[in-house]
């Protein structure tokens, strides 16, 4: 698709990025000295309309979920191409595939799980879940579900439901960006996945997992093959952190690198990992054609959404601001 399509989109995008929370209003609900006077500070934005049920009923869940659900099916509406879209929300439709197939599994109801996210309906999940086939979803759901059921026949663990679905997931967020026919949105799924594989390959090291572990959940579709990475997990955080330093994302693995132990450590890696798509986020935010505007403003609304959350709940259970801000994402600038 030409980039030039998007014009239009992308002119809106700029008008939803206007009605983002700002820095200034996230640091007045951090410092308010209670649940009731943080949600005082949302009387000056587009969630006005919620605050006096939310002091009531402090159901603030449900309307972070309406709210990215209802940007979510505006997006669909308005982007040339949804397969953009439906890049941030498949992962929201692969959490609900989990709940229906370990449902499904062992006959118990996770229904109050479910996310009314997607582009897919949960009803049509629902089905494919049950009968193993759908003219509604693409093939790689019906892979993902056949792969889950064959699994749990052979080893009759539930567990093993979270780890396809967790592989299986980014190889269909690979297919999607490669529909998008855009390099720049296949460069970024591709750094997302091999920056995922990067912390699990960490976490797995300090957990002295198996190789058999690792070549089950690592997935192939990043641009770091997956052959080299189980072979690094059989070595030390030293060893993996001194070899990854040579590779693509040798920044990240640099300043991921404790200085006193020498080791590569998770905790540093994933916040190198969130700096680095911020990074990406505001390039993209800057743009004035193409579809990377729509990425960048999803990418801020999910993060507006997790930071209120944080808020909210550190407030309600009185917790000391420092550890609500700890746990914050960055805003990119707005």
């Amino acid at each position: 698709m030409e980039p030039t399509a998007f014009a239009g989109t992308n002119a809106r995008i700029r008008v939803f990025e206007s009605n983002l929370l700002k820095n200034d209003q996230f640091e007045r609900m951090l410092q308010s000295p209670d649940f009731e006077e943080a949600l005082g500070v949302l009387k000056d934005t587009p969630y006005r309309n919620d605050v006096e049920e939310l002091k009531r009923t402090k159901n603030y869940d449900t309307l972070l979920v309406n709210e990215l659900k209802r940007m979510y099916d505006e997006l669909f509406t308005i982007s040339p191409e949804p397969a953009l879209v439906e890049l941030f929300t498949l992962r929201y439709s692969y959490h609900n595939l989990k709940v229906m197939l370990k449902e499904n599994l062992t006959q118990n109801d996770f229904s109050s799980m479910l996310i009314p996210i997607g582009k897919e309906s949960i009803s049509s999940l629902k089905q494919a879940v049950e009968t193993g086939k759908s003219d509604e979803l693409s093939q790689e759901y019906i892979i993902s579900i056949q792969e889950v059921k064959t699994g749990y026949e052979e080893y009759h663990n539930v567990q093993s439901v979270d780890i396809i679905l967790d592989r299986r997931y980014f190889t269909h967020l690979k297919q999607l960006a490669k529909s998008t026919r855009d390099p720049k949105v296949v460069d970024l799924i591709t750094m997302l996945i091999d920056l995922n594989n990067l912390s699990t390959l960490s976490r797995a090291i300090k957990q002295k997992r198996s190789q058999n572990f690792l070549t089950t959940i690592l997935s192939s579709s990043g641009s770091i093959s997956k052959k080299e990475l189980i072979q690094l997990g059989t070595g030390n955080l030293v060893d993996a952190g001194k070899k990854l330093a040579d590779g693509k994302y040798s920044d990240i693995i640099l300043n991921s690198v404790n200085p006193e132990t020498q080791e590569l450590s998770p905790v540093r890696l994933d916040l190198q990992t969130d700096n680095a798509y911020m990074e990406k986020m505001k390039d993209a935010k800057l743009e004035v054609f193409g579809p990377m505007p729509i990425l960048a403003y999803i990418y801020a609304k999910e993060n507006e959404v997790k930071n209120l959350r944080l808020i909210l709940v550190g407030k309600e259970n009185n917790l000391p601001i420092k550890e609500i801000r700890e746990r914050m994402r960055i805003i990119y600038g707005l």
